[in-house]
């Protein structure tokens, strides 16, 4: 498929001292800088469309940033809000940029955050020349791990969205599904995690520009467990050279499935769509919360669960079990406060796709479970459809219906996981139906 394409980058590295966001255990900013973090913006163009992706190392982008920076980019770029895709690769060594597990973010440092990304469409822009788009997907099982249970399902396609450029270098997007999370909440240096490693080794191997975009990764990591993340607990191999490792196994199975690309069919032929955009906005439940009797007896209870704990000698096992239902206690007495000051009954949410031939791409705001996009590209009408989290907005975990009854990390009820079990099907239904329009409108007529 041809279409003109341009990709940039600018940096968006915070001052020393800037709050981390990722981990409630943290409990100070950083203190360096291990390498830098980008706004990376890839814009692409088919006659008068323009559409563009931006990919920060951020944890999380809410909406209210999504909305402002949507008014810069359309000044700096010409690119209306409804084009625009602003997605974060949920690196847990970033800066905040809204206080959940963290301190308030710097507030000068967000309010040029903005601009930094606006600058890098506008780059992208200038860097447009014409380009032929080509897939391929690649198979990595051995990085990202369904961290609930072993034979849960994991996502271990690597695709690669390749754009060889009329005189110019070549620009990759790469997708994968898993937590950049190797570093744990005892690093306090500014990273991009493995996908940093990942995204140099690619852009060093194809002399081009390249940009990394998470997918439904909510239950996928690196094969640590979450609760003893919580507690602060140490485990081993959450070092950089273990990131480095793993970004680069990554990398070399991406650059091998770019080796191995396809052309992508153009609108009508095989299922694709023209260059074009759709969003939808939904309302999605919150879950039935406690009165605030109800979570302060329920803290009450825990912290006496551990006071117990500590004095019968428990082993380790137990009271880290003990200090965990504290912590959870301590965080649903959090989200019970936070409803009642809003007073809101339900979340709005975006739901955007992007198609170019048979590719779509779904942004997805928050984090949703590996399954959840497996059986949203098993519905769509593309032969390739993307799902891109953390983009757009941050509403926490949106599990499927049946991890309620299993439990767990992400299901706990928390300022980040506080939708009802009815939240995932009206999101993907949502999703299959943005796609199916968008197929029914391209479709060839006979």
């Amino acid at each position: 498929m041809r279409v003109r394409a341009g990709g940039a980058r600018v940096a968006i590295t915070p001052p020393a001292g800037i709050s981390l966001a990722g981990f409630s255990a943290r409990s100070t900013g950083a203190r360096g800088v291990h390498d830098e973090v980008f706004a990376r913006a890839l814009l692409i163009e088919e006659g008068n469309t323009r559409l563009a992706l931006v990919v920060c190392d951020l944890c999380e982008i809410d909406e209210a940033l999504v909305a402002k920076t949507r008014g810069r980019v359309r000044t700096a770029a010409g690119i209306a809000p409804q084009d625009l895709m602003i997605a974060a690769t949920h690196t847990h060594a970033a800066p905040a940029t809204f206080a959940l597990f963290s301190a308030p973010p710097d507030p000068e440092w967000l309010d040029a955050l903005p601009g930094a990304i606006a600058e890098a469409v506008a780059g992208a822009r200038r860097d447009l020349a014409p380009a032929t788009l080509s897939m391929g997907v690649g198979h990595e099982a051995t990085v990202g791990r369904n961290r609930r249970r072993a034979d849960a399902p994991t996502d271990p396609s690597v695709t690669v969205v390749r754009f060889d450029r009329d005189g110019a270098a070549p620009i990759h997007l790469m997708h994968y599904a898993c937590h950049p999370t190797v570093l744990g909440p005892d690093n306090l240096l500014v990273s991009r995690d493995y996908v940093g490693f990942a995204v140099d080794a690619v852009e060093r191997a194809t002399g081009g520009f390249a940009l990394f975009a998470n997918g439904a990764c909510g239950d996928i990591n690196v094969g640590h467990s979450a609760d003893r993340t919580v507690l602060g607990l140490p485990m081993p191999g959450r070092t950089f050279e273990r990131a480095e490792e793993l970004g680069l196994r990554l990398a070399t199975e991406a650059v091998r499935a770019s080796a191995g690309a396809r052309a992508a069919l153009p609108a009508g032929e095989g299922g694709g769509g023209s260059l074009v955009s759709a969003q939808r906005f939904v309302i999605l439940p919150l879950r039935d919360a406690r009165s605030r009797d109800q979570a302060r007896a329920h803290l009450l209870a825990a912290r006496r669960g551990l006071e117990h704990a500590q004095r019968a000698g428990e082993g380790d096992d137990a009271l880290a079990g003990a200090r965990l239902e504290l912590v959870y206690a301590e965080m649903a007495l959090q989200w019970v406060d936070h409803r009642a000051q809003t007073g809101t009954a339900g979340e709005t949410t975006e739901i955007q796709v992007f198609t170019a031939g048979d590719l779509a791409l779904v942004g997805l705001p928050g984090e949703f479970f590996a399954e959840s996009a497996l059986r949203l590209a098993a519905r769509s009408p593309y032969a390739h459809t993307v799902t891109i989290g953390y983009a757009n907005g941050g509403i926490g975990y949106v599990p499927p219906p049946d991890a309620f009854q299993e439990g767990g990390y992400e299901t706990r009820l928390s300022l980040w996981s506080h939708l009802a079990p009815a939240a995932e099907p009206i999101v993907l239904e949502a999703a299959a139906g943005l796609l199916a329009g968008l197929r029914d409108r391209n479709r060839p007529t006979r």
